[in-house]
């Protein structure tokens, strides 16, 4: 028996349900050029622990993955870490992102709210990166010196 995991774009590989989850995540970093350690698998909304087999979540033939991409830099550790001690932003931004898909799950399937996460990580990188210097050193400004009421938040719009 073979399963068919959907992944990225529709694109798909067979393996079987024996295979570890972090054995998908190596096929899907030769086909895609995605590195292992920056890759999340989801089945029906749950993350997937790498030292698992298939089979240890019931996924059956037939089934779709979905993947989610880490930005490079974002920690690897299991999500909702961020409530430990470490105040690095990359932790915080992991809680946040934890919370946001805890607050999904209850108004979505796990399917919807998985998608629906995965496109707001997408939308939230894309804005990013389309920040330009004047931007950041505006919104830098504006974070150091609060008070200052002359400072120009039309980039905040």
């Amino acid at each position: 028996d073979t399963l068919q995991s959907g992944l990225v774009l529709g694109r798909s590989c067979s393996v079987t349900e024996d295979e570890k989850v972090s054995t998908v995540k190596e096929l899907v970093s030769e086909r895609l050029n995605i590195p292992a350690n920056q890759q999340r698998l989801l089945y029906k909304g749950k993350a997937l622990s790498d030292e698992h087999r298939l089979s240890d979540y019931a996924i059956g033939p037939e089934a779709k993955l979905n993947l989610v991409i880490r930005p490079v830099g974002e920690r690897t550790g299991a999500p909702g870490m961020a409530g430990s001690s470490s105040s690095s932003s990359s932790s915080t931004e992991a809680g946040v992102w934890q919370t946001l898909s805890t607050i999904l799950a209850r108004h979505f399937s796990p399917a919807d709210a998985a998608k629906v996460h995965e496109q707001l990580i997408k939308d939230y990188e894309r804005s990013l990166r389309q920040l330009s210097l004047d931007d950041i050193e505006r919104l830098a400004g504006r974070l150091l010196h609060p008070d200052d009421g002359n400072m120009d938040t039309s980039y905040m719009d």
